[in-house]
C-alpha cells in the first residue's frame, strides 16, 4: 500500500475540490475527489484516507445520510464537514455521528489546513510530520534556502517547510528570549512569526516567510537561545510550517546567490562555508577565469572578491565584474592594512570590508545587498491633521462580488497607513473604490446590517490577545448575536494585535504593508 497520506473531497463544487487539491497536494497529501457523494461513499468505504472533507448539502445524497451510512462501516473514520450555512439545522445529527470539525465556506487555506492537521495528528499514526518536525531539519545544507528578506524558508519532501531567520543588526548583543509560535497556530507571509528580546535594544520582529499553520516549534531556543544568532540556519531554526500558498508565495522569496572568488584553497573553503551557514546559495571559485564565466549564468546576487588573494590584480578584476555583470553588487574582502583600498573604490562596489567573517559583519553586508526595496508608508506632516478616518472601503472585485471592509475606530484613514495602502492596492488592481468616511458601528445588529447590503463583510478589529504586534487572526464562525441566518454567513471577523498604545501606529511598516496586501487579496479573491 502507498505510503502517501489520501484525502477524499466529497463536494459537487468542482472549484471546492480543485482548491483542496491546490492546498494539500504540496503538503504531501494523496487527494481525491468525488462530485457525486455515493460515489465519495463508496471510496470511504472501500478505500484507505485519513480523512474526508464532506460538504453537507449534495443532491442525491445529503451529508447527513452519508455519514449515517459511512458510520456503519467505518466508525473512526474522520470527516471535517464544510458547509456554507453554520447554522444547520442538522448540527446536532451531524456530532452524533462524530464529526471531527466543519469549517464554513468560502474558507482560507490557513483554515482548512489547520482542521485537517488537527483531525491527522489525533488519529496517530498520520502525525508523522508533526513528530519529525519535534525533532528538528536534518543537519545536511544541501537543500536550498529561500529568503523572504531576512526571514528563510527550507522546503522539505514531506511539503513542509522549516523556516527562520537571519537577523542582522545584531552583532555583539545578547538575546536574552525567544517568543515561539505555538502549534497548531496560522501565520502569514509577511506578518509576525516570532519575537526576540535583546538586551538594551527594542525587541526584534521575525516574520514568517510562508503562510501555513504551525506544525512543530524549536524549543530548545526557549532555553537557549543563542543559536538564533550563531547558527540562524541550523540549530537557530524556529518553527516548521505547513504551507497553505506555496505557489503564490513562494514567488516572492529568493536565493541568496553568492559568488565567492579567493585564490586562496583553505580561505576559499572557510568562506564559502561560512557563507553557505547563512543560507547562501554558493559558487567557490579560485581564479579570474572562473569568477568570469561564473558571472555569465543566468540570473543575479553578491560577488565576494578576497582582496589579499588577488593582490594588485584584484581592483582591475572588479572593473571587468562591473562590464560584464552589472547587476552583480560586489562586496570587497580586504585585509587591515588596506593596501589597495583607493584602487578598489575607483570602481563600483557595493561593500569593501576588513574582514568581515571574523566578527560576523557579513550578516550585516548580506542583509543589505539582498533586501528588498522598502516604499515608506505616506503620513501627513506635522503641520497638517490627520487623516480622514474611514469606516469602511468598498469594492467590486473581478467575480462581480461586493466586498466591504469595515472597521474599528482610528483603525483605517484615507491618506496614510493602513487605509492609504488597502485603497492604493485595490485601484492598482484596476477595481472600483469606495470608501466612506466616519466611525463605524460595530454592534451585532449593525453588522448583520451592513452584510444584508454586500456579498461578502470584513470586520476589522483591534484587540489584544496577547500576540505578536501585527498578529493576523480570522474567524468565519463568530457569533453575532442569536439566530444570525444568512447573513452571518457573509461575515468575516479579522482581529489584529494593536501596539501597547492599542493602535497600529508603533507597528513595523513593513508588517502593516503586508497585512494591506493579505486583506486586499481576500477581497479581491471572494
Amino acid at each position: 500500500m502507498s505510503q502517501t497520506p489520501k484525502l477524499l473531497v466529497v463536494d459537487d463544487d468542482e472549484g471546492i475540490c480543485h482548491a483542496c487539491r491546490r492546498i494539500f497536494s504540496p503538503q504531501g497529501y494523496q487527494v481525491e475527489t468525488a462530485s457525486d457523494a455515493q460515489d465519495g461513499l463508496d471510496w470511504a468505504i472501500e478505500r484507505d484516507y485519513v480523512a474526508v472533507l464532506l460538504d453537507i448539502k449534495m443532491p442525491k445524497l445529503d451529508g447527513i445520510e452519508f455519514l449515517e451510512r459511512l458510520r456503519a462501516k467505518k466508525a473512526d473514520l474522520p470527516v471535517l464537514i464544510m458547509t456554507g450555512y453554520p447554522n444547520i439545522p442538522n448540527a446536532t445529527a451531524a456530532i452524533r455521528l462524530g464529526i471531527a470539525d466543519y469549517i464554513t465556506k468560502p474558507f482560507a487555506p490557513e483554515e482548512i489546513t489547520r482542521a485537517v492537521q488537527r483531525m491527522v495528528k489525533e488519529r496517530g499514526p498520520g502525525a508523522e510530520g508533526a513528530r519529525a518536525a519535534a525533532e528538528g531539519p536534518p543537519t545536511s545544507t544541501a537543500k536550498a534556502h529561500l529568503f523572504y528578506d531576512e526571514a528563510w524558508l527550507r522546503l522539505e519532501e514531506d511539503g513542509s517547510a522549516y523556516v527562520g531567520a537571519v537577523l542582522a543588526g545584531l552583532r555583539g548583543v545578547t538575546v536574552e528570549s525567544v517568543r515561539l509560535p505555538r502549534i497548531g497556530e496560522v501565520v502569514y507571509q509577511g506578518l509576525p512569526l516570532a519575537g526576540v528580546s535583546v538586551a538594551g535594544k527594542a525587541p526584534v520582529i521575525v516574520r514568517a516567510p510562508i503562510s501555513g499553520v504551525v506544525a512543530g516549534v524549536n524549543e530548545s531556543l526557549a532555553r537557549n537561545p543563542a543559536p538564533l544568532l550563531t547558527d540562524p540556519c541550523g540549530d537557530g531554526w524556529i518553527a516548521c510550517i505547513w504551507m497553505t500558498r506555496f505557489e503564490q508565495e513562494t514567488a516572492h522569496c529568493k536565493l541568496r546567490r553568492v559568488v565567492v572568488a579567493n585564490v586562496g584553497g583553505p580561505a576559499l573553503q572557510a568562506q564559502s562555508q561560512a557563507l553557505a551557514a547563512l543560507g547562501c546559495q554558493v559558487h567557490g571559485v579560485a581564479s579570474r577565469e572562473e569568477l568570469l564565466a561564473a558571472l555569465k549564468e543566468p540570473g543575479a546576487g553578491v560577488a565576494v572578491i578576497d582582496a589579499a588573494s588577488f593582490a594588485d590584480q584584484g581592483p582591475d578584476l572588479v572593473g571587468q565584474v562591473n562590464l560584464l555583470a552589472p547587476a552583480w553588487r560586489v562586496v570587497v574582502v580586504a585585509s587591515p592594512d588596506g593596501r589597495w583600498e583607493t584602487a578598489y573604490r575607483q570602481h563600483r562596489i557595493f561593500y569593501y570590508a576588513v574582514d568581515p567573517f571574523a566578527d560576523n559583519e557579513i550578516v550585516e553586508i548580506l542583509d543589505a545587498a539582498f533586501r528588498s526595496q522598502e516604499v515608506p508608508l505616506p503620513k501627513t506632516s506635522p503641520a497638517s491633521e490627520p487623516g480622514e478616518s474611514l469606516s469602511s472601503i468598498t469594492t467590486t472585485n473581478r467575480n462581480g462580488h461586493k466586498v466591504r471592509l469595515i472597521a474599528a475606530p482610528g483603525l483605517l484613514r484615507r491618506n496614510e497607513g493602513l487605509g492609504h495602502e488597502i485603497s492604493r492596492r485595490l485601484l492598482e488592481r484596476s477595481m472600483r473604490v469606495a470608501m466612506m468616511p466616519g466611525e463605524a458601528d460595530l454592534e451585532p445588529t449593525a453588522i448583520l446590517k451592513a452584510a444584508g447590503t454586500c456579498d461578502r463583510l470584513m470586520v476589522l478589529t483591534a484587540k489584544d490577545s496577547g500576540q505578536l504586534p501585527g498578529s493576523l487572526a480570522r474567524d468565519t464562525k463568530a457569533e453575532i448575536g442569536p439566530a444570525s441566518g444568512e447573513s452571518a454567513r457573509r461575515v468575516t471577523t479579522l482581529t489584529v494585535q494593536p501596539d501597547a498604545a492599542g493602535t497600529f501606529a508603533e507597528i513595523d511598516p513593513r508588517i502593516i504593508t503586508t497585512l494591506a496586501e493579505h486583506l486586499v487579496r481576500e477581497m479581491a479573491s471572494y
